[in-house]
């Protein structure tokens, strides 16, 4: 996602699990730094804030780097969605890339 990946101050999907998964892991890995002047905020997550599984103190958006957060975090009885957003404040960012991962294990059943 970038920074001016349409509607990424709302909150986008990136996408779907499949039902009955743990998220033991989120990765994300800035390969080109967001530059905002004053605050750059990426939030990776399953919840409307898009921010359980990365939150605001998670990622140095400003710093390209790979920032990684351990989890154990279950998905049971629905698919669900992993969300992105992207906010800042101050001048508006003009560059500014990252990649999610997320490392996964189905629920044995």
């Amino acid at each position: 996602m970038a920074f001016n990946t349409k509607d990424i101050s709302k909150g986008i999907v990136l996408t779907e699990l499949p039902e009955n998964i743990i998220i033991t892991k989120a990765v994300a890995v800035v390969n080109t730094a967001f530059n905002a002047a004053t605050t750059n905020v990426l939030t990776v997550g399953t919840n409307d804030a898009a921010d359980d599984l990365l939150g605001s103190d998670d990622v140095t958006e400003g710093t390209i780097g790979a920032y990684q957060k351990n989890l154990f975090k279950i998905c049971k009885g629905e698919k669900t969605k992993i969300m992105a957003k992207f906010t800042s404040t101050g001048d508006a960012a003009t560059t500014g890339e990252a990649e999610i991962y997320l490392n996964v294990v189905r629920i044995p059943e």
